[in-house]
C-alpha cells in the first residue's frame, strides 16, 4: 500500500430513498476500519423534487453530503456525483444496497490502487424476501463468486457496487441517452473492455435489498429487454451479452419467425406467469429470448 492519503468517494444515487441503514451500515464499517492514510466521504445525489425529510441527520454525519438534482435517468445522476467527489478513487452503490461486512470498505481500500476498477458483486440476505421472482432470479444471476466472475471479467460487470478511479469514469460516464431501466452497466461495461481496463472482481458483496414485486420486476425486464433491442440495432453491443448471442444464433437459423409467433401466442402467459410466481425461474429467460425474438433488428456494427 503506498503511503500517499486517499479519499473513498461513497457515490449514493437516490430517487427519494430512505438511505438511512446504508448509512448507518457505512459509518460502521469506517469506524477504526480503514487502512492508514484512507479517509471517506459519502455524496447523495436525489433527482426527487422534494427533498428527503431525513436529509438533514443525514447530513449531520461526518463527511456526509445530501445534494438535490435535477437531472434525469440514473446514468446522468451517477455522472453528476463523480463531479462533487473529490477523491481518486469512487465507490459506487445502489441506493438500497447494504454491505453485507464489517471490512466492507476496507476490503476495497485495500484493493483500489492495484486494478483500475474493483467489483464486489452482489448478494441476497438469507431468506429476506426469498419468495420473490426478483430475489430468485437475482441469487441465480447475481450472486456469483469473484473467481467464476473472473472468468468473463467485462461481462460480469454490474454497477450495483462498484470502485473506479475518478480519471477513469470521467473519461467513460454512463450513457446518458439511456433513461429508461436497464443496460447502462451494460454499455459501461463494453467501455472498459475497448479501453483494456484492468478489473478485479473480488469478494465484497453488497446485499441487495430493494425487492421489486413479481409484476413491477416483469415491467422492467420487458423495458429492459426493449431497449437492448434499441441499443442491438445502434450498434452498441456485442456478443458478450448472453441475451444477443442467443438472439443472434436464433436469427442465423433461420428459425426467428418461430420464435415472433411464440411471443405472440404465450409471451403474456409466460409474463403473468412468472410475475405470480406460477413458472419455474427456467421461463425467465424464455420469455426473455422470446421478447427478444418478436423484435426484427437490423443489426448496427459497433464503430471503435
Amino acid at each position: 500500500m503506498s503511503s500517499s492519503t486517499h479519499t473513498l468517494s461513497i457515490c449514493i444515487a437516490s430517487y427519494g430513498d430512505d438511505v438511512s441503514s446504508l448509512l448507518k451500515e457505512l459509518e460502521h464499517c469506517a469506524e477504526g476500519k480503514l487502512p492508514k492514510n484512507w479517509s471517506i466521504e459519502v455524496i447523495i445525489s436525489d433527482q426527487h423534487p422534494e427533498k428527503h425529510p431525513m436529509s438533514s441527520q443525514w447530513e449531520a454525519m461526518a463527511n456526509c453530503r445530501y445534494i438535490q438534482t435535477k437531472t434525469q435517468g440514473r446514468s446522468a445522476n451517477r455522472n453528476g456525483l463523480s463531479q462533487l467527489a473529490s477523491g481518486a478513487f469512487l465507490l459506487f452503490l445502489d441506493a438500497d444496497a447494504l454491505p453485507s461486512s464489517a471490512d466492507f470498505l476496507s476490503n476495497y481500500c485495500n484493493e483500489a490502487e492495484g486494478a483500475d476498477v474493483v467489483v464486489g458483486g452482489t448478494a441476497y440476505r438469507p431468506g429476506y424476501k426469498s419468495k420473490e421472482l426478483r430475489v430468485k432470479v437475482g441469487k441465480r444471476k447475481e450472486e456469483i463468486q469473484a473467481a467464476t466472475r473472473k472468468l468473463q471479467p467485462y461481462s460480469s460487470f454490474t454497477a450495483f457496487n462498484f470502485l473506479i478511479r475518478k480519471t477513469l469514469f470521467d473519461q467513460i460516464q454512463f450513457s446518458e441517452q439511456l433513461v429508461q431501466y436497464g443496460h447502462e452497466d451494460t454499455l459501461f461495461g463494453l467501455e472498459l473492455k475497448y479501453r483494456h481496463a484492468k478489473i478485479a472482481h473480488i469478494d465484497n458483496p453488497a446485499f441487495h435489498m430493494g425487492i421489486d414485486s413479481g409484476a413491477d420486476f416483469m415491467d422492467k425486464t420487458t423495458a429492459a429487454v426493449d431497449g437492448l433491442a434499441n441499443l442491438i440495432a445502434a450498434g452498441k453491443i456485442d456478443e458478450d451479452v448472453k441475451l444477443f448471442k442467443a438472439y443472434r444464433s436464433v436469427q442465423k437459423s433461420g428459425f426467428q419467425w418461430a420464435f415472433k409467433a411464440a411471443h405472440m401466442l404465450i409471451g403474456k402467459p409466460l409474463k403473468s406467469g412468472l410475475a405470480n410466481g406460477f413458472l419455474p425461474i427456467f421461463f425467465f429467460d424464455v420469455y426473455k429470448l422470446l421478447r427478444l425474438c418478436s423484435h426484427s433488428i437490423k443489426i448496427g456494427r459497433r464503430m471503435p
